[in-house]
């Protein structure tokens, strides 16, 4: 009787095991921190930062990492190399970044590649590995909660819900999961790049006025390298500019 007790317990604790192990597989954590890093292919110190934030993507399912590709330095002549004109740049992700330089930002201010931005509160060099690590071991400070939600048809569905004091715009970003590029010019000649998370589009598809949102959009058909998410954050519409930290995130998730 006691063997078969004992037989019947480990049964149990193994079945237990397996439950518990497809049921932490399935389940993916909510997003606790947005990390922005502003870079360019043109720029010779960009590539380490480039790689870190690889290496978080890969590492943390519960962070958003967006890599935004500001258009400054496409103009710059590296003697004989010449230009090298980033295919991923846009105006808008190196107005985000001076609408950024505008805000009381926490750490190193300024306008400068690479640069990571965490949660739109804390900007720091994008290639300090010791400072992205201890930044990321944070407690998230995100007040609204957010999902999104992708069919196959492809139609986004976001819900926003929270506390806050003030209105804030739900914003729907495209980004390529990775992308590789063999620079022949400019500062970065010679090199093969990988990036990752890069973003491709960035629209605002409604806003938040404290109370409980859902809201769809129509995102189209995305490749099988690409992906979306949503952020909720403060923006003036009349100056098109960011006036305040991310207050909620969300990575794209099939239904």
């Amino acid at each position: 009787m006691t063997k078969t007790r004992n037989r019947i317990y480990k049964i149990s604790i193994a079945l237990s095991t397996v439950i518990l192990m497809l049921t932490s597989a399935s389940v993916k954590a909510e997003v606790k921190h947005v990390l922005e890093l502003f870079t360019s292919q043109a720029c010779y110190s960009c590539p380490p930062a480039e790689e870190l934030l690889g290496e978080i993507v890969s590492k943390y399912d519960d962070v958003l990492c967006l890599e935004f590709h500001v258009d400054y330095w496409n103009s710059i002549n590296y003697g004989e190399y010449g230009q090298w004109q980033d295919p991923f740049s846009a105006p808008a992700y190196s107005k985000r970044q001076r609408d950024y330089d505008e805000l009381s930002l926490e750490g190193r201010k300024g306008v400068y590649t690479p640069q990571m931005i965490m949660d739109g509160r804390t900007a720091f060099v994008g290639s300090q590995t010791p400072r992205a690590n201890y930044h990321l071991q944070k407690e998230s400070k995100f007040v609204l909660s957010a999902s999104a939600q992708l069919s196959d048809s492809g139609t986004v569905t976001v819900q926003v819900d929270g506390k806050h004091d003030s209105p804030a715009d739900v914003w729907l970003i495209t980004l390529d999961v990775k992308q590789t590029t063999v620079i022949p010019f400019g500062e970065n000649h010679g090199k093969t790049l990988d990036n990752f998370n890069v973003v491709r589009d960035m629209k605002s598809i409604g806003a938040w006025d404290g109370r409980k949102l859902e809201i769809s959009s129509e995102l189209g058909e995305l490749s099988e390298n690409q992906n979306c998410a949503v952020i909720v954050q403060k923006y003036d519409s009349s100056s098109q500019s960011v006036k305040g930290p991310i207050l909620g995130a969300a990575i794209c998730k099939p239904v």
